[in-house]
């Protein structure tokens, strides 16, 4: 959260502010679904419920980005993590479904802001932490989101009832918050230095050139469908293992649990794959892999096809996610409008994924959803290699005739 923070704790200190987070998302990932079906929530209410958060952070991300560059990053984490500390203490009250949509959509629109502030200042250490951890820090966030957030809200729901189980999420929430008020400090951006006039004309400018930069149209769409189909799997996965199969909650929370930890395995240890191959490469063989885990989701028999299922939708989703952290850790100037886009790309997967799902799995079998987002995989990396035959077709073209290539270069 600073450039002025000692060396040798960044890293360190990123992995911890977003490993607590990670933890309190993870157990509201898995409590909540659960929470809602005791309330007697439908399949639709339950898709509203995640897709609420997710529309929370889609309409937050891209103004939250403006406000990162603007005020800086400590003030936005302070300020959005309070506030979802806030709406906690609403869930502990909460007794409808109703209620429930509305808390996670407020959630969502305020853990953008801590979620915006804690990559942008990531994004801007890159070239102190490295860009081949440039995933480490959603990794960070991973581990506490899908491998020990829900595997503690499994086992705490076989002991306690949910209003303690929140409580005790109420209790872990202030520790980053802690971490980041007393141990960081960050030096003003150059945004924060000029006048208002001038801040506000430059800011819409960058952030144009932004949404025209065609090298991350690609990564977002690729975020966006990751954030669809991970959004999709943590709900319907709940509903196939404790519905149709009637196990415990304990092997949802393991299923989640795997999924997770392939995920952030592959976060974690494949970083060199980004400098050894070609962005587009990666994502199609991302994409392969994600396809396969799908198509095995979509006949859920049993328990051991689900568990392998749930580890190769890991590894590919895993995959997906290291490529575009390093994609946009390598965009040039401020990152707080490049980090908001990120996870407006995201947020809308979240929110359209779920809401989707919920209302198709009223009409065709729950395993069959997860089949739907195959083609969408396959069609996107069959863009994305097309779009790199171009690029190079257009290289080779320009060293064949460089005149032509400077000529137009000028005159564009």
């Amino acid at each position: 959260m600073t450039d002025q923070h000692n060396k040798t704790w960044l890293l360190p200190g990123f992995v911890s502010i977003n490993l607590f987070t990670g933890i309190t998302v993870g157990i509201f990932q898995m409590v909540i679904p659960l929470f809602a079906l005791s309330l007697d929530a439908s399949n639709a209410e339950l898709g509203l419920i995640r897709g609420g958060m997710g529309l929370g952070m889609f309409l937050t991300v891209i103004p939250a980005g403006f406000l990162v560059d603007h005020f800086g990053s400590k003030r936005l984490y302070l300020a959005g993590s309070i506030s979802c500390t806030l709406v906690i203490v609403g869930v502990c009250l909460s007794a409808t479904p109703l209620s429930l949509i509305v808390l996670m959509s407020m959630y969502g629109f305020f853990r953008s802001l801590s979620l915006i502030a804690t990559n942008a200042a990531f994004f801007r250490s890159l070239g102190v932490i490295g860009m081949e951890k440039a995933a480490w820090i959603n990794g960070s966030l991973l581990l506490g989101a899908v491998a020990i957030g829900p595997l503690l809200g499994g086992l705490l729901t076989r002991y306690i009832d949910y209003p303690s189980i929140f409580l005790m999420v109420l209790l872990l929430y202030p520790i980053p918050i802690l971490i980041v008020f007393f141990r960081y400090r960050e030096s003003p951006s150059k945004s924060e230095e000029s006048n208002d006039k001038g801040k506000f004309v430059s800011q819409m400018e960058a952030f144009k050139e932004l949404l025209f930069d065609k090298s991350i149209r690609y990564t977002l769409l690729a975020e966006s469908l990751m954030g669809a189909c991970s959004a999709t799997f943590s709900v319907l996965i709940i509903v196939i293992i404790i519905k149709s199969l009637k196990l415990s909650s304990i092997l949802a929370s393991v299923v989640l649990t795997l999924n997770g930890c392939a995920a952030i395995l592959v976060v974690f240890t494949a970083g060199s794959l980004v400098k050894r191959f070609s962005q587009a490469r990666l994502y199609v063989a991302s994409f392969i892999i994600a396809s396969l885990g799908l198509f095995a989701l979509s006949f859920p028999s049993n328990l051991p096809v689900i568990l392998l299922s749930s580890i190769i939708l890991g590894i590919g989703l895993g995959l997906t996610q290291l490529v575009n952290y390093a994609r946009i850790g390598s965009l040039r100037g401020e990152k707080g409008k490049a980090s908001g886009l990120l996870l407006a790309a995201g947020g809308t997967g979240f929110t359209t994924g779920p809401l989707l799902a919920g209302w198709l799995s009223n009409y065709i079998s729950v395993g069959l959803v997860f089949a739907a987002f195959i083609p969408l995989f396959l069609l996107l990396g069959l863009a994305i290699i097309l779009s790199e035959l171009r690029e190079q077709q257009a290289e080779n073209e320009s060293l064949l005739f460089p005149g032509v290539a400077c000529g137009t270069e000028e005159y564009d």
